[in-house]
């Protein structure tokens, strides 16, 4: 993924002043926490404030050059140490990753074996645990073992998206930092910087992004404006037309079963948008096409539109239980498009 800053350690965090001064305080005040649990969504920069601590505590530059009056701790991203931890090579920063949808037991299992032993060359070693909330139990259990007594110049970072999708000992043993959802102000600018999508287009990815710098960079580099288009053409077609070509529709999407989600947040986004422009319509999503939702809200009643939000997410929410995507599709066609 393209990043929005490129400098060096905690000036590339974007919308992070409260975890920023955070962190910088207790480097400065050289009390590290044995263990940070940074939450928050993904793409907020949660695992850059990771790698900047561990760029913080050893960068050679900074240890050199440090002083209580300074800025604490800024590493300048060009020493040796800095570099390898840049590329991943440092010996003693060690992450941990799910494999698919877990981190299994023997990940952690593996970590703590390795921290058992003395660093290679590290001031601090860091160890970051991505997506914590994805430790199976047997997993969670044995990391908190070694919380209990972690072992000397080492410090844990996990992430995860809440505090609540971890054990509580686990959360009582960390130090908490939340991460903001990034500003669309900075997501447009983002995505008209590295991808050079007009105003508009950008406008609506970082409306749609929830925050986050991972999903507004899927989103462009999937064409999702492409798909949304196609998905809102199919639908004002449809509404004019009979129950058939409904259910071509559903059987074009259960093809496609990579970004159903997609097309199932697109058509959200679209009927919601229906609603909001008829009491609010300068807080559409889909600000580039006011003029299309404006005409469809005027056809519209609002009961029909709330009704359609609620046809999609029970239709999420079977093919989510495994029921059968092609039935449910047909489902979902014949109860939005049904009645024309």
């Amino acid at each position: 993924m393209k990043t929005f800053n490129s400098a060096p350690g905690f000036d590339s965090l974007v919308d992070q002043e409260r975890p920023v001064r955070l962190i910088k305080a207790a480097l400065c005040k050289g009390k590290m926490p044995s263990a940070f649990l940074f939450t928050g969504q993904n793409g907020t920069g949660k695992k850059t404030a990771a790698i900047s601590i561990a760029k913080a505590c050893n960068c050679i530059s900074a240890r050199q050059s440090f002083n209580r009056d300074s800025t604490p701790n800024a590493p300048c991203g060009t020493c040796r140490s800095c570099q390898k931890i840049s590329a991943g090579t440092h010996p003693d920063i060690h992450i941990v990753r799910p494999l698919g949808t877990i981190i299994k037991v023997e990940q952690i299992r593996f970590l703590c074996s390795r921290l058992a032993l003395k660093p290679n060359e590290a001031s601090v070693r860091l160890a970051l645990i991505e997506d914590a909330h994805l430790m199976n139990s047997e997993a969670s259990n044995t990391l908190l073992k070694t919380l209990e007594e972690p072992p000397e110049t080492t410090i844990f970072v996990l992430t995860a998206h809440q505090t609540s999708d971890l054990l509580p000992t686990i959360v009582s043993r960390c130090r908490h930092i939340h991460f903001n959802p990034i500003s669309k102000r900075r997501l447009a600018s983002f995505i008209i910087e590295n991808y050079g999508l007009d105003a508009n287009e950008s406008n609506v990815i970082a409306a749609m992004a929830g925050g986050s710098f991972t999903k507004a960079a899927a989103m462009v580099e999937s064409g999702w404006i492409k798909k949304r288009n196609w998905v809102i053409e199919q639908i004002e077609f449809l509404s004019n037309n009979s129950i058939q070509y409904s259910l071509a529709f559903s059987e074009t999407l259960s093809k496609n079963k990579k970004w159903l989600t997609d097309a199932f947040y697109i058509m959200k986004i679209w009927y919601r948008d229906i609603v909001v422009a008829k009491f609010s319509p300068e807080n559409i999503v889909n600000k580039d096409l006011l003029e299309k939702i404006q005409h469809n809200a005027f056809r519209a009643t609002v009961d029909k539109a709330l009704s359609n939000i609620g046809a999609i997410e029970l239709a999420e929410q079977n093919i989510i239980s495994n029921a059968n995507v092609r039935t449910a599709l047909d489902a979902l066609a014949v109860s939005i498009f049904g009645e024309n």
